[in-house]
C-alpha cells in the first residue's frame, strides 16, 4: 500500500484546495452594467476571508493528466480538518472516501477498509489548512489574481453572480495545488448578493495534458462535526 500513502494522501489533501478551478455559462448583462473587476474581487476576498468552513465539488474537462482528481465533493473546517470523497486516477482509477483529522489522515484503500497515515509527511506537499487561511488561501488568490475582467451576469448554483476572466499567478497558487509550475488562465464567479466565491475554473498548462480543473462551491460556515472512522 506504499504507492497509496505516496500519492492517494497528496491528492486528498490537494483537492481540499485545489482553489483553482471551474466550468463557464452562458452570457448575461454586457460588460457595460457589469462591476468593476478588481473591486469585485476585493470584495469577494473579504467575504472569504473570515470563513469558519466551506464545502465544494470538483470536476474536470477534458483530459487534465497532471491533475489526478477527476471528481469529488469536499467538506472543511478552517483548521484544516476535512472530509469527502474522491474519484482519482494514479495509475487506475479508483473512487475513495477520507476523513482528515488533525494529524491523522483516514482513507479508503484497495481492501475497502479505512487505512491511516500522517498529516506531518505530507506537510511539505500540501497543508490543507492553507485554504481558509486568509494570507495564503482563497482570500489571497483573489486579491493577486491579474488582469480582472468583468464577462457577464450568470446563474451559479441558483444565485445570480458575476463572471469575471482573470489570471491566477504561480506564486499565490504553487502552495495550495502541488505541480502548478505557472500563471493559469480562468475565470471566477462571484455572488452578486454576499459577494462570496462561487465558482474558479482554471486551464492546467498545456504540458499537463489539454483540460481545465472547476471547482463550485457550494456551502458556507456550516456547522461540520468530522469523526475517525475507526
Amino acid at each position: 500500500m506504499s504507492w497509496i500513502r505516496g500519492r492517494i494522501p497528496t491528492v486528498v489533501l490537494a483537492c481540499a484546495l485545489a482553489l483553482t478551478g471551474c466550468s463557464g455559462g452562458s452570457g448575461g448583462d454586457s460588460q457595460g452594467s457589469l462591476p468593476q473587476g478588481p473591486q469585485t474581487l476585493q470584495q469577494a476576498s473579504n467575504s472569504m476571508r473570515d470563513l469558519k468552513s466551506v464545502a465544494f465539488t470538483i470536476s474536470t474537462e477534458g483530459d487534465p493528466v497532471s491533475f489526478p482528481v477527476k471528481s469529488g465533493e469536499v467538506r472543511l473546517l478552517r483548521n484544516g480538518d476535512a472530509e469527502g470523497r474522491l474519484h482519482v486516477q494514479v495509475g487506475m482509477s479508483m473512487e475513495t472516501e477520507f476523513v482528515l483529522l488533525g494529524d491523522v489522515l483516514y482513507y479508503k484503500g484497495l481492501t475497502g477498509g479505512y487505512e491511516k497515515a500522517s498529516k506531518e509527511q505530507l506537510r511539505s506537499l500540501y497543508d490543507p489548512s492553507a485554504v481558509l487561511d486568509p494570507e495564503r488561501g482563497i482570500a489571497k488568490l483573489l486579491t493577486a489574481a491579474r488582469g480582472a475582467q468583468p464577462e457577464a451576469r450568470e446563474k451559479v448554483g441558483g444565485k445570480d453572480a458575476y463572471r469575471v476572466k482573470v489570471t491566477l499567478p504561480k506564486q499565490e497558487i504553487e502552495g495550495l495545488i502541488p505541480g502548478v509550475d505557472e500563471d493559469l488562465q480562468g475565470q471566477v464567479w462571484i455572488s452578486a448578493d454576499d459577494h462570496r466565491l462561487l465558482k474558479v475554473r482554471g486551464e492546467l498548462p498545456p504540458s499537463g495534458g489539454k483540460g481545465a480543473v472547476v471547482i463550485t462551491f457550494t456551502e458556507f460556515n456550516a456547522d461540520y462535526r468530522f469523526k475517525a472512522p475507526i
